[in-house]
């Protein structure tokens, strides 16, 4: 497809080729992100208090990604709570503000709430819900005993981000926090350093991908590459097979964040399948693992 929408580019001008691929790109980048769940919160600060209960239990800050709301995080919400953690799940407009703002208007309070509810707070984040975490704990620290999970989080930047970004029609479509997740000098990944708080990265990783290896280097789950995932001082690493979206509702993705909550480190399987693209460092450590 992309093959004939190019030569069909080639009846136009050179502005308006770059004009057709650029539509196209846009096309296909919404088709892979979009969600099905309602996003009845974007315009308004919410936390989702309904699976909070009020026992001594740790609690869990829930962070989702772009264009997702609450609703997005439900599945481990829901998979936190039958383990006898408590949750708030937060809401906020991933396309209208900057991530420093979404970490200070939202995160902090939903901070604040777990605090009321127990001693010892954590979160869990898929995608850029990760960078909107590092940002709050730029100037912030969890209470003693507090993690970090990480799903697929694009922590050295969105490949496609830094494509993209110089686009207009790419603001327009992702907004002001997807349009920084880059290395240049008006992204955020410069501005963001190493965190004290034990975090765990769990990746996903498919065999194919919708993008060019130039744009989305294998291996990567569909939108981030694992080599961008990799965070600088993490405690621990897990990869699974699996793509961007749907990890966030299987099982072992969600048994993993539990481990790692409860003992701070990941359930390791040995690696028993090559992948068709050899893992950079440090994937091929012996810490690095798959889980099936």
């Amino acid at each position: 497809m992309v093959y004939k929408t190019i030569m069909q580019a080639k009846k136009y001008s050179l502005t308006e080729a770059r004009r057709l691929l650029s539509s196209f790109v846009a096309t296909v980048f919404l088709s892979a992100c979009a969600s099905t769940e309602p996003n009845n919160h974007e315009d308004q600060h919410y936390i989702d208090q309904s699976e909070v209960n009020t026992s001594s239990a740790d609690c869990v800050v829930l962070i989702h990604g772009l264009w997702r709301s609450a609703f997005a995080m439900r599945s481990i919400e829901n998979s936190l709570n039958e383990a006898g953690y408590q949750t708030v799940n937060i809401s906020y407009p991933s396309t209208s503000l900057p991530i420093e703002t979404i970490a200070d208007d939202y995160v902090g309070p939903a901070i604040s709430e777990c605090r009321s509810l127990s001693d010892r707070t954590h979160i869990v984040t898929h995608s850029m819900g990760g960078i909107v975490a590092r940002a709050y704990l730029q100037n912030h620290r969890l209470p003693e005993g507090g993690k970090l999970v990480m799903l697929s989080p694009p922590n050295r930047g969105s490949e496609l981000s830094m494509w993209l970004h110089e686009h207009s029609w790419f603001h327009f479509f992702v907004g002001t926090a997807a349009a920084t997740l880059h290395s240049d000098d008006n992204g955020i990944v410069p501005e963001l350093s190493e965190i004290p708080e034990p975090t765990g990265v769990i990746a996903g990783y498919r065999e194919w991908s919708l993008w060019p290896q130039s744009w989305l280097p294998a291996p990567n789950d569909g939108m981030v590459s694992v080599e961008s995932m990799v965070l600088e001082g993490m405690d621990d690493f897990v990869l699974i097979n699996t793509g961007h979206a749907m990890m966030r509702y299987r099982d072992d993705v969600q048994n993993q964040i539990i481990a790692f909550l409860r003992n701070g480190q990941f359930d390791h399987i040995p690696v028993t399948e090559d992948l068709t693209t050899p893992l950079p460092e440090p994937y091929t450590s012996a810490n690095a693992s798959q889980s099936h």
